[in-house]
Formats: structure tokens, C-alpha cells, sequence
């Protein structure tokens, strides 16, 4: 019962949607349905069957040569896609830092538990009883404190990472330009247009290549104002210029006759 818990294979696997949107962009809905339903059986069995016939049976007909072009052959012979590989590896991961973090807890939790043991020892002479308290295990030190269990430290955090450890890129990096970009990513999260890791950078790479630092932040704040779903420079239209009027010229009263 319990090996079978130990070896029993996870039902679900991560979905990246904008990843698998950007795979799958030029298929038709007949391919993305067979792609769905051969990563579906990848994930339960290992891999995909290589004969062509049960390719068929999983996907209810010919399976597109698109389809196959997202599945290589391994070296056992089998045919697997290699993202849904990294994805199963990286959730392996996960459930072994998980396990590893649980065994350290019941350990700590059972050396606490454990720390004072009372040890009774009858006199011979008399009815009486008396209790020692001894520290286990025991230490060399004055003190009866147990040392305390230092705490892993995390790395700083980038001052100019705007999410999923992401950095500005070199040419803005400046305060006026961390803080619109903030400003813009709130505003994307208001309209619920929010980025992925992989988008963001995208766009980060794409506007340090439109706009210079001291550009950015101004074009940030037009395209909030105005209201749109992308970041674009205003409008290189000239704006009409006041017109001068000539030196003023004396009122004379003889103007008039």
C-alpha cells in the first residue's frame, strides 16, 4: 500500500497557456486536439507509441506530421516531447525538496521532544526518591540552552527586478524608470492583461530597444493616460504654434480724422 503511494504518478501536470498557445499557433483545431491527447498519454504512460497504428487509436485518425514534429526519439526508442519532460523533472524536484523539508521537521520535532529526560533513582538508605534532570544529549557548556539552528539566508533581491526575477535591462536601470515600469505592470494588472515571465522580458528587451531611460518614463504615462494596451511613443505631429503678433503701434488722435 504504501509503495504503491511512493510510486504512484501525478495526475495533473503544469500548463503553460501562452507557451502552448505560441507551439500550437499554426495548427488547426483537429491538431491541437491530437497534440492535447498524445501529451495527455506521454504524461501517464512515459512516452507515445512509435507504431503508427496506435498513434490512431489515441487520437481518432492520422496523426499530422506537425504534430509529430513536437516529439522526439529517444534513445530507448521512444517518442517523448521534451518540455513535458523538464516540466515533470522540475515538479519531481519540487516533491523531493517537499519530502526533504518534512523528514528534517519530524526530526527536529522528535529531538525537542526528547531534549529533558527525568531519571529516577531510589536512595538505598530511605523511601524517599530522587529526580536528576539531565540534558540529553549533553553539552559542554554552562548553559543549558541547546544551540539554536541557524536559518538559511536568501539572496538579496535585485533592486532592479520587476517580477519572476526579472532585471531591467542595462540602459534602464535608473529610479525614474524602475518606478514606470511598476506603474505600467500595476496598470496591465487593473485591466487583467498581466505578463508571464517570458512575455516580460519580451517587452522589456523590445522598449530598451524604442526607447532611451529618459524617454520611458513619459511614453509610459501618455499610453496610461490614453488608455492603451501597449506601450507607444506620442505622436510626432507638430503642435500648431501661437501666432505672434507685430510691435504694437501708438494710438494717435489723428489717426481718426
Amino acid at each position: 500500500m504504501n509503495e504503491d503511494k511512493k510510486t504512484r504518478k501525478a495526475p495533473a501536470f503544469q500548463f503553460y497557456a501562452d507557451d502552448f498557445l505560441a507551439g500550437t499557433l499554426e495548427m488547426s483545431q483537429e491538431e491541437v486536439g491530437q497534440f492535447i491527447r498524445l501529451l495527455c498519454h506521454q504524461w501517464n504512460r512515459g512516452s507515445i507509441p512509435v507504431e503508427t497504428e496506435k498513434q490512431q487509436r489515441l487520437t481518432g485518425g492520422c496523426v499530422s506530421v506537425d504534430v509529430l514534429a513536437k516529439f522526439r526519439l529517444c534513445e530507448d526508442g521512444l517518442l517523448r516531447n521534451q518540455r513535458l519532460e523538464a516540466v515533470r523533472s522540475e515538479r519531481d524536484r519540487f516533491l523531493q525538496q517537499q519530502s526533504e523539508k518534512g523528514r528534517k521537521s519530524a526530526e527536529s520535532r522528535k529531538l525537542a521532544s526528547t531534549a529533558v529526560q527525568p531519571d529516577t533513582q531510589p536512595e538505598s538508605n530511605s523511601g524517599s526518591t530522587v529526580v536528576e534532570i539531565r540534558l540529553q544529549p549533553e553539552v559542554n557548556s554552562p548553559s543549558p540552552s541547546p544551540t539554536p539552528k541557524k536559518k538559511d539566508t536568501a539572496a538579496p533581491k535585485s533592486p532592479w527586478d520587476v517580477g519572476f526575477g526579472i532585471e531591467l535591462p542595462d540602459s534602464f536601470q535608473t529610479e525614474n524608470c524602475l518606478q514606470a515600469v511598476k506603474l505600467w505592470l500595476q496598470y496591465k494588472s487593473e485591466r487583467k492583461e498581466g505578463y508571464k515571465k517570458i512575455g516580460l522580458t519580451a517587452a522589456l528587451t523590445k522598449w530598451s530597444k524604442e526607447f532611451t531611460a529618459a524617454e520611458l518614463p513619459s511614453v509610459v504615462e501618455h499610453s496610461i493616460a490614453s488608455g492603451w494596451k501597449g506601450i507607444f511613443p506620442k505622436s510626432n505631429q507638430q503642435q500648431s504654434l501661437p501666432i505672434q503678433s507685430g510691435p504694437k503701434k501708438e494710438i494717435d488722435w489723428r489717426d481718426s480724422l
